[in-house]
């Protein structure tokens, strides 16, 4: 069934190279230093995107679904670098570690199940409980086989960035919860 889902995305993804290219050597066109090594930058994110295009494809070709989410969540993640190194995201977070703000703050003031005892699977609604981005919210997209795990966080400013932490930082939300935006169908009126 997965593989029906996905069918078309490979080629519908590679159509967007051009794209990639023309942004790349158009907003940085110079050869001064900085736009050489953010050409390759950039270069580098697409390869790798592509490179994860191939391997969820393959995944999915055999039924490997894990390794299908973390494929996913690898194009997701250079995805996310590239729109960052090229300057595409329309703010910039200033705030570095959040972890700073719940200093005081008991973890079980936080609505989290115990990690341990019942960790999070793909497709979770999480809440991150250690690290720089403490507190935030999102939904966990790939756990990595060196227990990593890739968050698409909430949207914040209109962007939902992806971060791969430990997986000892990602803990499942309890309680009643807002469907994450990725499930939520928009009403036409």
């Amino acid at each position: 069934m997965m593989k029906d889902l996905i069918e078309g995305y490979p080629n519908q993804l590679r159509s967007y190279v051009p794209i990639f290219t023309a942004y790349t050597d158009s907003a940085f066109p110079t050869d001064a230093p900085t736009d050489k090594a953010l050409r390759v930058a950039l270069r580098y994110e697409v390869g790798r995107f592509f490179g994860s295009v191939v391997r969820l494809t393959s995944a999915v070709n055999r039924n490997a679904y894990d390794e299908a989410f973390v494929a996913y969540s690898d194009m997701a993640l250079h995805f996310d670098r590239y729109m960052r190194v090229g300057g595409l995201y329309t703010f910039y977070d200033d705030i570095i570690d959040l972890e700073k703000l719940y200093e005081g703050i008991k973890d079980d003031e936080l609505q989290f199940a115990d990690p341990a005892k019942d960790p999070p699977l793909v497709r979770d609604l999480v809440l991150l409980i250690k690290g720089p981005d403490k507190g935030r919210t999102g939904i966990l997209i790939g756990v990595y086989p060196d227990d990593k795990m890739a968050v698409k966080l909430d949207r914040y400013k209109g962007i939902r960035e992806i971060r791969v932490v430990e997986g000892s930082w990602v803990a499942k939300r309890v309680g009643e919860q807002e469907p994450d935006d990725v499930f939520s169908l928009t009403s036409s009126t």
